[in-house]
């Protein structure tokens, strides 16, 4: 089996627990989408927009975006992962009408990896979502908190280590992993993962 700091290697998606009580961020991910699909063409944003949805009255997470293309700090999560992270993607401010500037910043990924397992997982849909995804151990960058894929440079995937760093940090009560894929056979993936 693959080793991942001392684990089975895994990879996930990140969003916040949803339910009653929640509030979030819906970001408007076009101008993100653009710069990943053709850098050439379409410059990095310098921030993005996004609105609250949810419960007007709920609890907003540290991780307050469930959007599979754009994952979204807050002002603490981003300041606790930058020393891990920044090498491997960038911080995006995130304005939001009633918050402060800074509060919120998106994890951008610049590490697009080559290591889904073409044959043994679905063809990306018209969205590009992968509903079945199995990687290649080897060609999975550990090193990196999360990655997207040259198969869909758009959705997010994050490497367990680092997944379970923030949940760590958000809280387990505010944050749910949904296992895309592990190097453990008997490890059950959610259904769809990115999905929602």
């Amino acid at each position: 089996m693959t080793s991942e700091t001392g684990r089975t290697a895994g990879v996930f998606r990140i969003t916040p627990s949803f339910g009653d009580h929640y509030k979030g961020l819906l970001v408007d991910a076009l101008p993100l989408i653009r710069w990943e699909m053709d850098g050439s063409a379409h410059p990095l944003p310098g921030e993005l927009n996004a609105d609250w949805h949810g419960n007007p009255g709920g609890r907003v997470s540290d991780y307050p975006s469930g959007h599979a293309v754009v994952p979204v700090l807050s002002r603490r999560l981003a300041e606790e992962t930058f020393e891990r992270f920044h090498a491997f993607g960038h911080y995006i401010p995130v304005h939001v009408s009633d918050a402060r500037d800074g509060d919120y910043r998106a994890y951008v990924p610049s590490v697009v990896a080559d290591c889904l397992d073409r044959k043994a997982s679905s063809p990306p849909t018209e969205v590009g979502e992968i509903e079945h995804a199995e990687f290649i151990p080897e060609e999975l960058p550990h090193d990196a908190p999360c990655f997207r894929l040259t198969d869909n440079r758009t959705y997010v995937y994050w490497n367990g280590w680092a997944a379970r760093l923030i949940q760590s940090l958000a809280g387990p009560e505010n944050v749910e992993l949904r296992l895309v894929w592990s190097s453990d056979p008997n490890a059950e993936a959610h259904p769809r993962p990115m999905g929602f």
